[in-house]
């Protein structure tokens, strides 16, 4: 799973639970919307049909795009069941640097 999340400096960053790290970092609403639906478009099933894929990628643009939307607005709850902070991923990665 992929999470939008607000840094510090009110960019945005894309946070990935399959490699516990941040995918991109320092952007805009139109480009996380641009990678996600980059990712659907490179993760579509060989199996789909063109139809299948182009609304996957569109679904895919629209929805991060509303995400995005509601973590600017400071409401990610809005768009994410447990939604992250700058926070939790940088106390995320201080335990992983810190095997002790």
């Amino acid at each position: 799973m992929r999470q939008i999340v607000l840094q510090p400096d009110g960019k945005l960053a894309v946070y990935s639970t399959v490699v516990d790290d941040l995918v991109m970092y320092d952007a805009t609403l139109d480009e996380v919307a641009d990678e996600a639906a980059d990712f659907a478009r490179e993760t579509a099933s060989r199996n789909a049909t063109p139809e299948q894929t182009a609304e996957r990628i569109k679904r895919a643009h629209e929805t991060a795009r509303r995400n995005a939307a509601h973590v600017l607005a400071g409401e990610p709850h809005r768009a994410y069941k447990h939604p992250l902070s700058w926070q939790d991923i940088e106390a995320m990665s201080a335990t992983e640097a810190d095997p002790c």
